[in-house]
């Protein structure tokens, strides 16, 4: 069975074991795989495992592992993920072979960025069989405005008709760059409030201005000198800062995992003035360590609001040694 993402948004459907994702929009992509591993988290599947991303040359046996260590009753969602170019062989080979298949215990997130699946080959008939499709690629123009009215459920009728209007207008066609003013106003503006919350100094708005470039510069002295004033006056770390960090990570991830042919800067929220350093940050980390950043973003993301216990100065400090330390490595 093959749905999309509007329908699914629509009316969940997890009567499927196993979950085939792709499309060229990857915003549409992390939305449904959140939705999905929430659901199956609740399930008690709590072993979640990312297998692919940059090579693929052991995966049969690492899901073989996983599929035989899944027999003492510990539930694994594993989730495969290809970024760029053509569908890997090692996938089409582990989905022919269905080693998980009548596994109780094993589910299966195949995540892929191409664009079209040929309904007629016999690697979709097989798929078909066994998986959940969702494709995941662009909107058209109501469905993208209805999207971003989602995004921004915070404001009254009227907020929503002003902002939602001017985004669109700027933005259209442009997802990443749509959700990322929608999570600025949700950050400024949630509550009606039309301003930052008094909690947070006046000073916090040069601040936040700058810490983008130095993170993106490398410019950890600056860096530091930013985040002493700020804990001065601030119980926690702003929210603005926290998705500063998050924008600078996703995009350094959205450039790392696409050919350099395909890099729009412009969908990622990035200025001309800007790609250099954006490229050159992204070209010193490995996939791996992005990803480990933006697992410590989500987590810091999650103190702040108060859904887990940490000491979110704390680490925010360990966050920014780790990227620097990962970056002194490479440079």
């Amino acid at each position: 069975m093959e749905i999309t993402y509007n329908r699914f948004i629509r009316k969940p459907l997890y009567n499927s074991q196993h979950y085939f994702i792709y499309g060229e929009e990857i915003i549409l992509r992390d939305e449904l795989i959140s939705l999905i591993k929430q659901y199956f988290k609740n399930k008690e599947f709590h072993n979640v495992v990312t297998l692919g991303i940059t090579s693929f040359d052991n995966l049969i046996d690492e899901v073989t592992n996983l599929c035989a260590g899944s027999l003492f009753q510990e539930k694994s969602l594993i989730h495969i993920k290809h970024s760029e170019g053509k569908m890997p062989d090692a996938i089409k080979k582990l989905l022919e072979m269905g080693i998980f298949r009548n596994n109780s215990s094993v589910m299966l997130i195949v995540e892929s960025s191409v664009s079209k699946l040929n309904k007629s080959t016999k690697f979709y008939k097989d798929i078909q069989d066994v998986f959940c499709i969702l494709s995941c690629n662009k909107l058209d123009t109501n469905e993208e405005k209805l999207w971003l009215k989602r995004k921004l459920d915070f404001f009254d009728r009227d907020a929503l008709r002003k902002f939602g209007a001017n985004i669109h207008n700027n933005l259209n066609g442009n997802l990443i760059g749509q959700r990322n003013e929608a999570e600025i106003l949700s950050l400024l503006y949630k509550n009606n409030q039309e301003q930052l919350s008094n909690e947070v100094s006046v000073d916090l708005n040069f601040d936040i201005f700058e810490f983008e470039d130095s993170l993106v510069k490398k410019d950890f002295n600056k860096i530091d000198q930013i985040i002493i004033t700020l804990k001065k006056n601030n119980a926690q770390p702003p929210p603005p800062i926290i998705w500063i960090i998050s924008k600078v990570i996703t995009a350094c991830y959205a450039i790392k995992t696409a050919s350099s042919s395909s890099v729009n800067f412009s969908k990622l929220g990035i200025w001309s003035n800007k790609k250099s350093y954006y490229m050159n940050m992204s070209n010193s980390l490995r996939v791996e360590d992005i990803i480990d950043l933006q697992e410590r973003v989500i987590l810091l993301d999650q103190s702040v609001k108060g859904a887990i216990k940490l000491n979110a100065w704390d680490y925010l400090d360990t966050t920014i040694m780790f990227l620097k330390d990962n970056l002194l490595l490479t440079d």
